[in-house]
């Protein structure tokens, strides 16, 4: 169809091609109740097909399906070293989706390590009349207890946090100590001896908690930990390429990795550039369950850390009504998928 024809498609041309009058496709088109889901979808598909995008007048309130809720839902996402981990960006798109399937508005703020700005956040999303407010990332102690003392009754996604004294807040987040278990023994079971640990910073909830699977599966594995097998770093690909390289350049001998899925094409870029073949030099194993995976040649094992079935789960706790001021604690549990990097 030529783009003028495109621009002139008009609510007759629809309803013609539904069978339906041109008042049934304005409703379906404004997902007005009174047209019936198979009428609306079988509109709303021909409108795509033919290229049609309505122009609402402004000022116009628009009539929805179901009732948009009085108090939205905020959202509070911590950058980590300028930039948002690929995890909590994948959790935070899905997070705003479910609730926009729930017909609940979103604030998103972002705390970026800057003071100034980090106050602004905290008189905004104390100041705001909220549903629930989330908080999504790695968040330094005094933030987080800054943070959980102005709202009450936060929730706290992925990291599980310490605790803060006299503050009501619930911790929806992963076990990652399991989760390193079972990329180590995975690797193990692989015939690998001598599995490299590529992480975040030392002082990071995911990196404390994965070193201690870790170093537990080794020992239980009867090999002997070798301190300069572990390498920090900021999470991002650039600095995993560096530290990585680094290592096979100082003859530093390894037979298998475990990281996490963003760094892992970091990874694979060290390793390639030193002919070190991936699975059959060394074996890699993901974290994180993340689309990026599938992406890389060879695909990538990894361990599933379902940032779907998490945001599925806080919103049902979200809008259950049955939360009643008592703090929950939930952990989720990882499961292994096994793909091409670790044949």
């Amino acid at each position: 169809m030529k783009r003028k024809d495109r621009d002139h498609i008009s609510l007759d041309k629809i309803a013609a091609e539904c069978g339906v009058s041109p008042m049934t496709v304005s409703r379906a088109l404004r997902q007005l109740p009174s047209v019936s889901a198979n009428t609306r979808e079988r509109i709303l598909k021909a409108a795509a097909e033919l290229g049609y995008l309505p122009t609402l007048r402004a000022g116009r309130k628009p009539e929805l399906r179901g009732e948009v809720h009085s108090r939205p839902v905020q959202l509070i996402i911590r950058e980590t070293d300028g930039h948002i981990v690929r995890f909590h960006a994948e959790l935070l798109i899905e997070l705003v989706r479910l609730l926009a399937e729930k017909n609940y508005e979103c604030i998103v703020r972002v705390v970026n390590g800057d003071y100034e700005e980090f106050i602004r956040v905290l008189n905004l999303a104390g100041k705001c009349d909220a549903a629930a407010t989330l908080l999504v990332g790695a968040f330094p102690e005094k933030e987080l207890r800054s943070l959980l003392r102005t709202i009450p009754g936060a929730i706290l996604l992925d990291d599980p946090g310490n605790s803060v004294a006299d503050c009501l807040y619930s911790i929806f987040s992963f076990d990652n100590v399991q989760a390193a278990s079972l990329a180590v023994n995975h690797l193990l079971k692989c015939k690998r001896k001598r599995i490299l640990l590529v992480t975040g910073p030392a002082d990071h909830f995911f990196s404390a908690e994965v070193e201690r699977g870790y170093r537990s599966a080794l020992e239980i594995a009867g090999i002997a930990f070798d301190p300069e097998l572990i390498v920090h770093t900021d999470f991002t690909v650039s600095d995993a390429v560096n530290k990585v390289s680094a290592l096979l350049d100082q003859g530093i001998q390894f037979d298998g990795v475990f990281t996490n899925d963003e760094m892992a094409g970091g990874v694979y870029r060290a390793l390639l550039s030193r002919k070190r073949r991936i699975p059959e030099d060394v074996a890699v194993c993901g974290c994180d369950g993340l689309p990026i995976g599938e992406q890389l040649y060879p695909t990538l094992t990894t361990v599933v850390l379902d940032y779907r079935q998490l945001a599925a789960r806080v919103i049902d706790e979200i809008t259950s009504g049955n939360n009643n001021g008592i703090s929950l604690h939930l952990r989720l549990l990882p499961t292994i998928l096994q793909r091409e990097s670790s044949l």
